[in-house]
């Protein structure tokens, strides 16, 4: 738990230079229902209830339980985002996927797919991904459906 723990704090600190709280405890009481069972998990960061925001948390906290498992060298070594769906703090979601990048490198396994709209991102992060060849497809829903996915609009 702690290295998980650990994990989030720098996924924090690299998206926002900000801490953010991620801890477990075990919660006795089995009159309550809760989705997670007896365990009862606690992840904040500030200004969280922005829709941005919030939808980091998540991916964040989903990539400090996917960083704990290429270090333990345990379940699976892929995780997908459709990270399209929310808008962060400029330069925040490029920060994370280059935190995410090089540790994976580091580690010399792993695989992070994650789908973002080009004005998620600064345009000068976007060239960067281009070119460390970080983009596996690239497509553009402007200029007549011409560079769309299957070259159609849906």
């Amino acid at each position: 738990m702690e290295n998980i723990e650990t994990h989030f704090q720098n996924l924090v600190q690299a998206a926002y230079g900000e801490d953010g709280v991620l801890n477990y405890s075990y919660e006795n009481d089995v009159k309550k229902r809760s989705s997670t069972g007896r365990i009862k998990i606690c992840c904040q960061i500030a200004d969280e209830n922005s829709h941005g925001r919030l939808y980091m948390k998540i991916n964040m906290f989903d990539l400090a339980l996917f960083l704990n498992r290429i270090d333990n060298n345990t379940g699976c070594d892929l995780l997908i985002h459709d990270g399209s769906y929310c808008k962060p703090n400029p330069g925040a979601k490029a920060k994370v996927v280059n935190y995410v990048d090089n540790y994976l490198k580091d580690a010399e396994k792993g695989q992070y797919f994650i789908t973002i709209n080009k004005s998620e991102v600064e345009e000068t992060d976007l060239e960067d991904f281009r070119k460390k060849k970080m983009i596996v497809a690239e497509f553009d829903r402007e200029h007549g459906d011409e560079h769309r996915f299957f070259g159609c609009k849906y």
